[in-house]
């Protein structure tokens, strides 16, 4: 059973998220697919300075009827995507299941994975313009760091439809050939190439060396196309972003537990230029320490 967890904010993106996840459900002989919204009252308490006591009345009671309205709507519109995804949903033995909580995304989305304990996590994700307006993107970035489930984040922007081309991150790490292994199963229904990808400010001999011994691990057991690559760049999200635009990549897939390259993938400012501006969906492993 490959089981899939979708929090939603009940945008457009969610439904990008959505369907991008029904993908990876759609390649599985049985799978559950769980649909989260985390509902939380936004209304601040009226000010009640100078005001009467039937002031306050007044505005507790119009205040409790919009937020039962805000509720209601929430509830209703995340009816509608769970049926919209079912109208669109082509495997017979998928499950498909929405849950409606109260609380802050952060502490629910984590509980949840516990509870649920998906095989992937699939979450939406905006650009900067939008985080006046919605903080869902920083969500998906605060919990990447915490939650040891395989992790996909979807661009709002994204527009693709398939996985045939596929970055993997690699720092030459020893979690490497795992991370790999487990990237491998989790795709090869796609039938995709997968780019692996070192990114060093000067490339060295010993760059060139760990790269062929990488190959040579992965060579007897590689069950997708698999090539190699050296970057040179010392700015390692400027380098992803540029190969990923010039070789048409429609995945990022990487580790977050390294010393060197991908360690710094932890660093905030990083983090959040591959989570919040990446073009394409990011894949996010976490390896054992």
């Amino acid at each position: 059973m490959f089981k899939i967890l979708v929090p939603v904010d009940l945008t457009e993106s969610s439904y990008k998220a959505c369907n991008f996840a029904l993908m990876f459900a759609n390649q599985a002989q049985e799978a559950t697919m769980v649909i989260l919204h985390c509902y939380q009252d936004y209304l601040e308490e009226p000010n009640g300075e100078g005001m009467f006591s039937e002031s306050n009345a007044t505005s507790e009671i119009i205040t409790d009827h919009v937020l039962r309205r805000n509720q209601t709507d929430a509830q209703e519109r995340l009816d509608e995507l769970y049926q919209t995804l079912k109208a669109v949903n082509k495997n017979p033995y998928l499950h498909l299941e929405r849950v409606f909580m109260y609380g802050m995304p952060e502490d629910l989305i984590p509980e949840e994975v516990q509870r649920f304990k998906p095989n992937l996590l699939v979450m939406a994700t905006k650009g900067e313009s939008n985080m006046a307006r919605t903080f869902f993107g920083t969500i998906s970035t605060s919990i990447a760091k915490d939650i040891n489930v395989p992790m996909l984040t979807v661009p709002e922007t994204y527009e693709g439809t398939t996985i045939k081309r596929v970055l993997y991150a690699t720092d030459f790490g020893k979690e490497d050939t795992q991370v790999l292994e487990s990237l491998q199963q989790l795709i090869q229904p796609f039938s995709p190439v997968i780019e692996c990808v070192h990114v060093a400010d000067e490339l060295s001999k010993s760059d060139h060396q760990k790269l062929e011994e990488l190959r040579s691990k992965l060579q007897k057991s590689a069950k997708t196309n698999i090539s190699y690559t050296l970057l040179d760049g010392d700015d390692v999200s400027d380098a992803l972003q540029k190969f990923v635009s010039e070789q048409a990549i429609d995945m990022v897939a990487l580790t977050t537990h390294s010393r060197t390259l991908l360690g710094s993938l932890l660093n905030p400012s990083l983090t959040k230029r591959l989570v919040l501006e990446s073009q394409v969906p990011l894949l996010i492993f976490h390896a054992s320490d």
